[in-house]
């Protein structure tokens, strides 16, 4: 019998996609005059438009190489957590986002996370949050998004993260980082 799958999310699981992007606006936009230092502690907006208001068009962030060169791993055991998950599971990195964003997230993947070699990259140019696409039956998904947990046909879904407007809705299972994570599944 094989191993039971893990669907994993990229961003707001494995990366720290808020303080990235709060990283890359401050960089690109500390010359406007209307500009104000972006906290990534202070964000509630999903688009992160309360902090950065300055962007007119997330994908202008999310698809920019300064972002993937500042994402890093959302918790400091993150890498450890994985890589032991990943002896157990066979895990299956899925993700939406547009053609670029999903080209620099495979190569950030493939350097980061060499030992994962199986990504569902789901190109959404409405910028859906449903991974219903993808048959997980019988396996495990984890995800900061409620919309992609409720969509997905997983037999276990767990919540990855903070409690944010855009996931407090969700009255499933929880774990708040990868030690949690990693007691839950191992």
């Amino acid at each position: 019998m094989g191993k039971q799958n893990i669907f994993l999310d990229f961003d707001g699981t494995i990366i720290n996609t808020i303080d990235a992007f709060c990283s890359v606006y401050n960089n690109l936009y500390i010359n406007h005059p209307n500009f104000k230092t972006a906290e990534p502690d202070l964000v509630n907006e999903y688009n992160l438009s309360d902090e950065c208001p300055l962007v007119e068009n997330v994908e202008d962030i999310f698809s920019n190489s300064l972002f993937f060169d500042m994402c890093e791993f959302i918790n400091d055991n993150t890498y450890e957590v994985l890589k032991e998950l990943n002896q157990k599971y066979k895990i299956i990195i899925t993700s939406i986002g547009t053609p670029s964003n999903l080209a620099y997230k495979a190569k950030w993947l493939e350097a980061k996370l060499p030992f994962i070699n199986d990504y569902i990259l789901i190109k959404n140019s409405d910028c859906k949050m449903d991974k219903s696409i993808v048959n997980m039956d019988g396996g495990i998904i984890i995800d900061d998004m409620t919309s992609n947990l409720i969509t997905s046909n997983a037999e276990t879904k767990i919540l990855f993260g903070d409690i944010y407007p855009w996931n407090n809705e969700w009255k499933g299972e929880h774990c708040k980082n990868w030690s949690e994570i990693k007691e839950r599944l191992l």
